[in-house]
């Protein structure tokens, strides 16, 4: 016969039994971080992506105390990537090094994706960029000019590379030339980095890349010829090149930049979250860091708190979407 003693003990068990299943969760999350850091980027080597997770990753590495390694994964307008770091764990131990193409544009563009900008949530801004249009230093046309004077003229169109379709990269390149008013070859890469060594072997006319990593380095050495900019005004790091709106007329309402940032997955908890932010704050205050970001042609935002942040991100979805709607012909590649 059971007694009411070995009842209690034996309810006692169970409830200590429960206990220990309720608090497993809380065990195995344990602290944060317990391992490796992934920066992943959805761009090959030599991006401006790449360029901004390499630097970013020793700070990580100090600041957290774990091992912080880069992994490229390129393809696709940048979704293999953002993929990738979908099937991680939402701990905060992967990070997204990412820019607006391969959050919202190439996932509307590219029919075989299943993700959206919202499965993401955005940490830190590195700061907005311009882009630059260069061409190849033996194109006949030598000046932005002799380029835009080639409209209604016929012959072959000149070519002009992009990223893939959709990205911001083409929506830019297709306003350049409704604007300019000539008819372009747009040219598919698979990334920034090839687009960019086909123009400097001359494989390739035109294209606009963005004003950040190596590329001042690339244009002070002569290896591409500069044409102009693509913000309202000159960029900070090349004063002697005009910017398109202020070229011609017909390009007054040109303006783009583009930001790129760290992201994670949606789900990652609150406090993983608050707790990479205040690495990020740390960060984006050291003086070498800014000293980097400024040399290689970013334009350094203020740090804002997660919920502006979060803000942020969702007017720019909004506002690249309306930017695809006006080009309908880029989601048909």
């Amino acid at each position: 016969m059971i007694s009411r003693r070995h009842c209690l003990a034996a309810a006692g068990g169970a409830l200590a039994g429960l206990a220990g299943l309720a608090a497993a969760p809380l065990r195995a999350q344990g602290a944060f971080p317990s391992r490796n850091f992934t920066l992943m980027v959805a761009q090959p080597a030599g991006t401006p992506s790449d360029a901004n997770a390499r630097k970013v990753q020793p700070y990580l590495q100090k600041a957290m105390g774990q091992p912080a390694i880069v992994e490229n994964v390129a393809g696709a307008g940048g979704t293999l990537g953002a993929a990738r770091v979908l099937q991680q764990p939402a701990d905060g131990h992967t990070l997204f090094v990412a820019s607006p193409t391969e959050l919202v544009l190439s996932p509307l563009t590219v029919p075989a994706v299943r993700y959206t900008a919202e499965d993401f949530t955005m940490l830190c801004s590195f700061g907005r960029i311009p882009y630059v249009l260069v061409s190849r230093t033996s194109l006949p046309q030598d000046t932005l000019a002799n380029i835009l004077a080639l409209a209604g003229k016929g012959g072959a169109p000149l070519n002009i590379g992009n990223i893939g379709a959709g990205s911001l990269i083409h929506l830019l390149s297709l306003d350049f030339e409704r604007m300019a008013g000539l008819k372009l070859n747009h040219v598919p890469y698979r990334g920034v980095a090839p687009m960019v060594q086909d123009v400097m072997a001359g494989q390739l006319d035109l294209c606009f890349t963005p004003l950040a990593g190596n590329t001042l380095a690339l244009l002070e050495q002569g290896r591409m010829r500069t044409l102009a900019v693509s913000s309202i005004a000159k960029a900070r790091v090349l004063p002697q090149v005009p910017s398109l709106a202020g070229s011609d007329p017909r390009f007054a309402r040109f303006d783009y930049e583009v930001w790129g940032g760290i992201f994670m997955r949606r789900e990652t908890p609150e406090p993983v979250q608050a707790r990479l932010h205040a690495w990020w704050s740390e960060t984006a205050r050291d003086p070498e860091f800014l000293g980097w970001m400024r040399s290689t042609g970013g334009d350094p935002l203020p740090v804002a708190p997660l919920a502006e942040t979060r803000a942020f991100y969702t007017s720019e979805v909004a506002r690249y979407r309306a930017l695809l709607r006006a080009f309908p012909e880029a989601a048909r590649g």
